[in-house]
């Protein structure tokens, strides 16, 4: 009785609550819980890297942006007339302009900076370390002044044949062998004869191969045949196809470009610092080297060739603020005479096309120079002789009237006062309309071989220039290319002689800019350069540099974050 009891109660339970499970569904619904947490939790790491990209895209925009910034303040900077960059600092070597300089705010975590590097000089001239500002292109040669330099070279040959004579100094010491053209090249580091030759005939007009050169019809026999230049190159890089040139003479052992080498660089290469060439020829070469026909405050200089006499005295004592300067330079442009020393010079820096006065000079024994003597001069007859340099006005004479009434005076630019008045007509005076003068050398910042290079230029002299311009400070000579006279370096004759070469600054700058954040390191780096001829500077090359890295360490670059925590 029991048991049909508890049967029935057993019945009725099964009735009340079903069938037994066994659990299934839970498991399977855990199972599409683990799926789905596992969907949602690789869905958010996605969403977590896409948002890491997103912000890493961002930075990297935000570091191109940052060099662009650079290469907009450079143009800005070279927007203003030399002498407001010398009162800001210069752009040579200055920190406080091209070191980095934020361009985020500086309570960021991830501060973003930009700053501009080139390569320095060591004391002996030679290219090493690095510095914060810009590079001047005057100071490598330009290889498509070569060719001019060549064609103008008997005046040279024959300033060179005075020079040995008057020194009693061996003629083949001062490389009469070589034409000016080739003395630069073979003075580079790496160069041979055979590689200048072949320059040289690559940019020559003529199909005559010269000793160790090449013309068409050696590169016509290649395996892909092409034609020389046979004229003006558009880049350095095109020198590439010139018979004998490889990458690694043109580009050395400078594998990221930064210009200087650095130690991962000599491991790779087995080379030293001290290995001749090391950093390249590209280093030394350009194709953009010029400066522009102004003053330093950034107006025009006077021609002191021009036709019109009467209008070019009002701007010579305008300009000259000296009533003597202006006349005597008017007085000279009609009956005037350069130096005794200079006559010889002067004929062979011109080519033998200068127009001097030989037959001025008579008229007994100089007196100083008389603003009243203007009252004599007709201006409006013009004047017969012209300037082939400024510097015929130093030590020159005017003899004005003929036979017994001749009457000789000397220059109020004398030699004893050179370096008072020679930043101010160097500055201030041009023989030229001509807005731009390409090609010649900053003997103030490029390296000694350049200047070892020159012929006109004993090894002593360059040892006393490159003295002279370290230890130059603020003198205001060492703003123009006659400072080597006024210091007594160079003579009269040879300043007159080595001038068509030498400058002491151009306006086309190259400048390597690198975009950064402190923190994470990324990096945009770009090299530019910039012609500030004009009055609104532009950017004639431009070069994306990223994918050789960052080419500097960031302790190199600054920190600027680290030192606003510090203090």
């Amino acid at each position: 009785m029991n048991q049909s009891r508890f049967s029935e109660s057993a019945t009725n339970h099964r009735q009340a609550f079903g069938p037994r499970r066994n659990g299934f569904y839970i498991v399977m619904a855990l199972v599409m819980i683990v799926v789905a947490t596992y969907g949602v939790y690789s869905f958010s790491n996605i969403m977590v890297v896409y948002d890491d990209a997103a912000y890493l895209r961002g930075d990297i925009v935000r570091a191109r942006a940052a060099a662009q910034s650079g290469i907009e303040s450079v143009r800005l900077l070279l927007s203003n007339p030399p002498v407001e960059r010398i009162n800001m600092g210069g752009v040579y070597n200055n920190a406080n302009l091209f070191q980095s300089v934020p361009v985020s705010a500086q309570d960021e975590g991830n501060v973003c900076n930009f700053s501009i590097v080139a390569p320095s000089l060591t004391e002996e001239g030679s290219l090493g370390g690095v510095r914060f500002g810009l590079q001047d292109e005057s100071t490598r040669l330009n290889v498509n002044t070569l060719i001019v330099l060549e064609e103008n070279a008997q005046g040279l040959t024959a300033a060179l044949e005075l020079m040995a004579a008057a020194t009693e100094s061996d003629p083949s010491s001062l490389m009469l062998g070589d034409s000016l053209a080739t003395s630069l090249l073979l003075a580079l580091p790496g160069m041979s004869p055979e590689l200048a030759d072949c320059i040289m005939d690559w940019l020559d007009a003529d199909d005559e191969a010269r000793p160790y050169g090449a013309e068409s019809e050696y590169y016509s026999t290649l395996p892909t045949p092409y034609e020389p230049a046979n004229g003006a190159v558009t880049s350095v890089e095109e020198l590439l196809l010139v018979n004998g040139m490889t990458p690694a003479l043109l580009f050395g052992a400078d594998a990221n470009r930064n210009g200087v080498l650095d130690p991962d660089e000599q491991q790779r290469y087995n080379v030293t610092v001290d290995t001749p060439g090391v950093l390249g020829l590209a280093n030394y070469l350009t194709v953009y080297g010029k400066e522009a026909n102004k003053q330093l405050d950034g107006s025009f200089r006077v021609n002191v060739n021009s036709d019109d006499l009467e209008t070019l005295y009002e701007d010579l004592t305008a300009v000259l603020e000296d009533e003597r300067y202006a006349s005597f330079i008017c007085a000279y442009r009609q009956y005037g005479a350069p130096s005794a020393q200079l006559t010889s010079s002067l004929a062979s820096a011109s080519g033998g096309n200068s127009q001097i006065n030989p037959g001025a000079t008579s008229g007994g024994t100089p007196q100083p120079w008389d603003v009243g003597v203007m009252s004599d001069l007709d201006l409006s007859a013009g004047g017969d002789n012209k300037f082939t340099q400024v510097l015929q006005l130093v030590d020159a004479t005017v003899t004005i009237g003929s036979g017994n009434n001749a009457r000789t005076y000397s220059s109020p630019f004398d030699l004893l006062t050179l370096e008072s008045y020679l930043p101010i007509i160097m500055d201030r005076l041009s023989t030229s309309d001509s807005p731009e003068m390409p090609g010649r050398i900053n003997i103030n910042e490029c390296p000694a071989e350049m200047l070892y290079g020159i012929p006109l230029l004993t090894e002593e002299q360059v040892g006393l220039i490159l003295e002279s311009r370290n230890s130059a400070g603020d003198d205001e000579n060492h703003q123009f290319e006659t400072w080597p006279l006024a210091e007594g370096i160079l003579t009269l004759d040879q300043m007159v002689n080595v001038l068509p070469l030498i400058t002491c600054g151009g306006d086309v700058y190259r400048a390597q800019v690198v975009g950064y954040f402190e923190s994470t390191g990324l990096f945009h780096r770009r090299e530019v350069i910039i012609d500030a001829t004009t009055v609104n500077p532009k950017v004639i090359f431009f070069r994306d540099l990223s994918h050789l890295g960052r080419g500097f360490d960031l302790s190199v670059l600054g920190l600027r974050n680290s030192i606003t925590e510090t203090q």
